[in-house]
């Protein structure tokens, strides 16, 4: 990079200090191209509004857009000095791979940001919404491992994660809410992360202790799945009562979680003790083991009597497709839904039939209407599974393994 050596600063202070002043206005520079490729998407996104007949709030998504974008920005500047690897002083003078894919995120979601108090799209516009924050959370999962293979983790990389990782979650609750998919009492959901860390402050203030919280695996795949569940719920085809169902069924794994470690966090619960050890393995058996069992054979039944009462030629179902554009026959969209029905009930790829079925489950309510004994109880189970993984007695679970993992880190086996 121009102006600045490639080779590292010697331990000396002199040294260090004159290589962080180079390398910091090398930063600032590649924030000025940031901000220019901000304002060219920026702008050329009100074009493209303005022109179109399916969205009439053009002005105020360049308003709310141009608000969130200059607060990412903002971010961005104030942390520039914060681009260096964890437990080292030097600068790095370039913000790499995974930033560049963290900024391209903030982009998304001011973009998606810009829909906020504005009439919702229609006509294949009504899509964007729902794309964006889908691209925004596919870029997040991603980001990260980026970074590592390149070595470029930062501190400023994990500054842009987390600042990130409260936006977007906010921008989409709040445009679930406006379009009436979300409940209003969603909408604290959105500020856990906040509360939580707003509590911690709080002890801090008052002098009270703050213990230190145990590892947990299942910590980073209920927050997954919570985003997962927001990029999902935009859809324009989603609508009450399915969503609000729904989002009871995701709100709940999250708020267990929270308040599980604020228990701990606060010592109202002893987290090292083999009390709370033994209740949480207890604990951990029936959601993870015993509970999706009992799911998968409530879905079996469920969603057997719903194709008996489809068969054999599913014209409910392929009449709300073809409403959709899509044009399926009756024997492959039977033999589709035998086929993940019992993958779904032996726990073959269970989470991935699971969601399959949740889509299944949506259309025969598209279709048929609510049916609190029939497709409740398969949206119900499809959910659960989804969610804590096939149980007990599952025959192949590979996708355990994968989420499980976090990319670009080595497994305890490879780090020796």
């Amino acid at each position: 990079m121009s102006g600045i050596s490639s080779t590292r600063p010697s331990p000396g202070p002199g040294e260090l200090a004159q290589w962080n002043r180079q390398a910091l206005q090398a930063l600032r520079w590649q924030w000025i191209g940031v901000l220019a490729v901000y304002l060219v998407a920026w702008l050329g996104t009100y074009g493209w509004l303005s022109r179109s007949a399916d969205f009439s709030g053009a002005a105020r998504w360049l308003v709310m857009a141009g608000l969130l974008l200059a607060l990412v920005l903002g971010i961005l500047w104030r942390a520039l000095s914060q681009n260096h690897r964890p437990h080292q002083k030097a600068l790095l003078p370039s913000l790499g791979y995974g930033n560049g894919l963290s900024l391209v995120r903030g982009l998304l979601v001011g973009l998606l940001a810009g829909f906020l108090f504005s009439p919702r799209p229609t006509g294949s516009l009504a899509w964007m919404p729902a794309l964006l924050i889908t691209f925004t959370r596919l870029i997040d999962h991603v980001d990260g491992y980026v970074a590592r293979i390149t070595q470029g983790e930062t501190r400023l990389g994990a500054l842009l994660d987390i600042e990130l990782d409260g936006l977007d979650v906010l921008v989409a609750v709040a445009l679930g809410i406006q379009y009436g998919v979300l409940p209003l009492w969603y909408l604290p959901l959105a500020f856990s992360r906040q509360l939580f860390v707003a509590g911690l402050w709080l002890r801090r203030r008052q002098g009270l202790p703050i213990y230190p919280l145990p590892e947990s695996e299942n910590r980073r795949l209920i927050a997954g799945f919570q985003t997962g569940f927001l990029s999902v719920v935009l859809w324009p085809i989603l609508s009450p009562p399915v969503t609000t169902l729904a989002s009871v069924l995701f709100a709940l794994p999250l708020l267990a979680s929270f308040g599980r470690d604020w228990l701990v966090v606060s010592g109202l619960v002893d987290g090292s003790s083999p009390a709370y050890h033994t209740a949480r393995r207890r604990l951990k058996a029936m959601l993870e083991g015993w509970m999706p069992l009992a799911a998968r054979a409530v879905g079996l039944v469920a969603g057997g009597a719903i194709l008996g009462q489809a068969f054999p030629d599913f014209a409910s179902w392929r009449n709300t497709l073809a409403e959709m554009g899509v044009a399926l026959s009756p024997s492959i969209l039977g033999g589709l839904a035998v086929v993940l029905l019992l993958a779904f009930a032996l726990g073959v790829v269970g989470r991935v039939a699971a969601l399959a079925l949740i889509a299944l489950a949506c259309l025969d309510i598209w279709a048929t209407g609510f049916r609190w004994w029939v497709n409740v109880p398969l949206l119900v189970s499809a959910i659960l599974v989804a969610h804590w993984g096939s149980g007990l007695a599952a025959l192949w679970q590979p996708e355990e393994r994968l989420l499980q993992t976090q990319l670009g880190v080595p497994s305890p086996a490879e780090a020796e």
